[in-house]
């Protein structure tokens, strides 16, 4: 074998695989386009073209369809229409702006408790009879096994000997 032969294999594959899809494609878009006029769809017992209505006479030859467009909806109901559209965006409308005025409320209350968390100050008034420190005696361990609430000892330093 040639080394063009393979490349040429593959092209007649590719070729063939697209006209397939072409004829499929074009098949469905004229089947949708005949659903979308209103003509009846053909029994499987009559074998027609989608785009030929099935005759009377075999010998004849079949009659083109005339597709004809979609009748257009009055204008009244356009009208109508247009109409409850708009209302119903200008409900959103209103709606989202109730929305962001509540948001802009929540953001201006955030702000002042933030503003009033900054100002707090924790003061302890020790000249004042009600303050009494907590009792600590000389006597007492600070060892772990004292109870919660108290740290252990620090730790003493731990020189490792030296190389000398």
């Amino acid at each position: 074998m040639k080394l063009t032969t393979i490349p040429m294999i593959c092209g007649l594959a590719l070729a063939a695989m697209t006209a397939a899809g072409v004829t499929h494609w074009w098949s469905v878009r004229s089947f949708v386009s005949l659903i979308d006029a209103g003509v009846p769809i053909p029994s499987e017992k009559q074998p027609s073209s989608p785009l030929f209505l099935p005759t009377q006479d075999k010998s004849a030859p079949p009659k083109p369809i005339a597709i004809a467009p979609k009748p257009l909806a009055s204008e009244s109901t356009t009208e109508e229409t247009q109409k409850v559209f708009f209302e119903t965006l200008n409900n959103f409308n209103k709606k989202f702006e109730a929305l962001q005025n509540q948001n802009r409320d929540l953001l201006d209350q955030v702000a002042e408790t933030n503003r009033d968390v900054m100002k707090l100050e924790f003061r302890v008034d020790t000249h004042s009879e009600s303050f009494r420190p907590m009792p600590l005696n000389e006597d007492q361990s600070t060892s772990l096994g004292d109870g919660p609430g108290v740290l252990p000892s620090r730790a003493e330093a731990l020189f490792l000997p030296s190389s000398e």
